[in-house]
């Protein structure tokens, strides 16, 4: 049997879908899937599907639901009571968001050892696992929306490292369409701005290039009073200067940080406690 969550969430024993009718027996099962095969409290799941109930009718209400739930599985094996509540024993190839994740710890190694090709394809089959948002149409559970949205930053991280990859492949030219979509639809991402600016100076487009710069200088300034950071802006002052580091040379790979843009603003200004994600 097999878990998606990467999209809306499925269940399929084979070929053959598994109708999950009731949304309280969705959301009970995601909340599963979302302990990653440790233990999920009964007070967490309980909480989670109705809010302040509490005591012997919230026990029961949720053993109700997991009756039903194990009945539309066909497998009570899958959904083990333990002292504190109940765990989902599935193994982790199951879960789609759990092969994902493998898949992307394993192409990170590969580019860390030098394997390019090797590992922008492993990434690339991690991100081609996703059928759309993460968790959909359940993302009204406070526990599942930090979910969705610990997943979403995952898969642009991978997304990120995987066109870094690329560009060390020399496919700079072929990235500047996707690259540019990105751009517009996370226009304060500047991992995803620094690599189109790349792009864009390998295919000799250098204007270009410093155009997306002080776009998104123009971004920052207008919606959070902040500058570029350092990295951005030393980015640009090497794309002026025809800087050899620039080169198709093959680098590093670094890690994605989330950092505080330098200030603009006076100090103790409120917008400047903000931070660039």
């Amino acid at each position: 049997m097999q878990f998606g969550i990467l999209g809306m969430l499925e269940v399929r024993d084979g070929e053959q879908e598994v109708p999950l009718r009731s949304i309280q027996q969705r959301s009970l099962l995601a909340l599963l899937l979302c302990h990653h095969g440790t233990v999920a409290r009964s007070d967490v799941l309980i909480d989670a599907l109705w809010g302040g109930e509490t005591g012997e009718a919230g026990a029961r209400r949720l053993r109700l639901q997991l009756h039903r739930l194990r009945r539309t599985l066909g497998d009570d094996s899958l959904i083990v009571h333990r002292s504190t509540g109940y765990q989902l024993t599935v193994p982790r190839e199951a879960v789609d968001a759990w092969r994902f994740e493998n898949l992307v710890q394993q192409g990170r190694a590969a580019i860390r050892a030098g394997n390019d090709p090797k590992g922008g394809e492993l990434l690339r089959d991690a991100l081609d696992m996703w059928r759309g948002h993460a968790l959909s149409g359940l993302s009204d559970i406070a526990l599942l929306h930090r979910q969705a949205t610990r997943l979403e930053e995952q898969r642009l991280s991978a997304l990120a490292d995987r066109v870094e990859a690329d560009l060390r492949l020399r496919r700079h030219t072929d990235l500047v369409a996707e690259l540019s979509d990105l751009v517009r639809e996370h226009p304060l991402r500047e991992k995803f701005r620094a690599q189109l600016m790349i792009a864009l100076y390998r295919s000799d487009r250098q204007a270009d290039a410093l155009e997306v710069y002080r776009e998104g200088r123009r971004i920052l300034a207008r919606d959070l009073g902040l500058e570029p950071s350092l990295e951005l802006r030393r980015l640009e002052a090497a794309i002026l200067a025809s800087d050899s580091s620039l080169s198709l040379a093959r680098a590093p790979l670094k890690r994605p940080v989330h950092r505080r843009a330098s200030r603009r603003h006076p100090a103790g200004c409120p917008h400047c406690a903000r931070r660039v994600r």
